[in-house]
């Protein structure tokens, strides 16, 4: 029973660092995402007048801060070689409309940015929707206009590591 148990607990202390790749985890408001070195968290620029969705989690290179804007997710000033990733939740899983995908398979589609993609942002981009323990989130992928290949790859990673820290449980 013991030699059982041994690679069971050792498969379940593995999976968290699994799921993350290995690389450091920024979270915040039951939401996470595994970033790379230069990588950070960005405070909100806050919602404004807007009550849902809310901005639950921002992360970026250097340089990336909040800047005077009408645009919820294309408040974030981006350096032209830079990325942010910003993630907004609705109150419940059909408060945005509905039909959002339950799980994170929608993540496999950020597999590179187009533009224009943001309302207030003339750079390039990339946006999902999916829901996640009672809730609808997008995920949003910014990158500046000089981004290499291996940001854009870089940012992309990020916004695809996106869970729910409920549901990593």
């Amino acid at each position: 029973m013991r030699l059982l148990a041994l690679p069971a607990a050792l498969l379940v202390l593995a999976s968290p660092l699994h799921a993350c790749g290995g690389e450091p985890v920024i979270s915040s408001h039951g939401v996470r995402v595994a970033v790379p070195p230069g990588w950070q968290r960005v405070e909100p620029a806050g919602d404004g007048n807007v009550v849902d969705p809310r901005t639950v989690l921002v992360v970026g290179t250097a340089g990336v801060e909040a800047r005077p804007s009408r645009c919820q997710i294309a408040v974030y000033r981006v350096q032209p070689d830079g990325a942010v990733v910003v993630v907004v939740r609705w109150k419940t899983l059909t408060s945005g409309g509905g039909g959002v995908p339950n799980g994170r398979v929608p993540l496999r589609k950020l597999v590179r940015v187009t533009r224009p993609t943001f309302e207030c942002f003339a750079g390039r981009g990339a946006a999902v929707e999916l829901g996640l323990a009672g809730h609808a989130y997008q995920v949003n992928v910014l990158v500046g206009d000089r981004a290499s290949s291996g940001r854009v790859a870089e940012a992309l990673r990020v916004a695809r590591s996106f869970d729910s820290v409920q549901s990593s449980r």
